[in-house]
């Protein structure tokens, strides 16, 4: 045989040795064993059903998606005509959602802009001002902002695409 063979055996033989020892250090203890039956309860039927689990809302897959032409300087600064434009432009569309029972479970907001630094402010500015100007249908739900580049279909430098994914009534 090999010294390859040799070691390999050695090797498991260590091994062995070593289970044996720390199994040795743990020893079971019949002490502590019951030795008394217990019984278990049977089941006793009941007259009433029980309740059924209800499910809680989930988010509904489809976006309510939301184009906003808006000043994108005044979002970003604070200014507040800017702001009632942009609450304005959305209060019916918001209202109506929450007049139907419904809350935003969350909420993606991409600014349009052909810089993605300065798409993102917006986007960020925005969705502050839509948690404020609307708590009931925000809530507490996570918003995120991103950028979308300008110039592309309907998006132009300022526009706002709001997608609201909101919890099933």
């Amino acid at each position: 045989m090999s010294l390859a063979g040799w070691l390999f055996a050695d090797l498991a033989l260590l091994l062995f040795i070593i289970t044996v020892a720390v199994a040795a250090d743990f020893p079971f203890d019949t002490a502590d064993a019951s030795t008394e039956s217990v019984e278990s309860p049977s089941p006793t039927p009941s007259e009433e059903p029980s309740p059924s689990p209800t499910a809680e809302p989930g988010v509904e897959s489809e976006p309510h998606v939301f184009y906003v032409d808006t000043d994108a300087d005044g979002i970003i600064s604070g200014d507040d005509k800017a702001e009632d434009g942009l609450t304005g432009k959305l209060r019916d569309d918001f209202e109506e959602l929450v007049d139907q029972g419904y809350t935003v479970g969350f909420a993606l907001t991409f600014g349009g802009a052909a810089e993605p630094g300065y798409g993102g402010d917006l986007a960020e500015a925005a969705n502050k001002v839509l948690r404020k100007a609307f708590p009931e249908l925000f809530g507490d739900a996570p918003t995120r902002h991103f950028w979308t580049v300008s110039g592309k279909g309907d998006i132009k430098e300022g526009t706002l695409q709001i997608e609201l994914y909101l919890l099933a009534v």
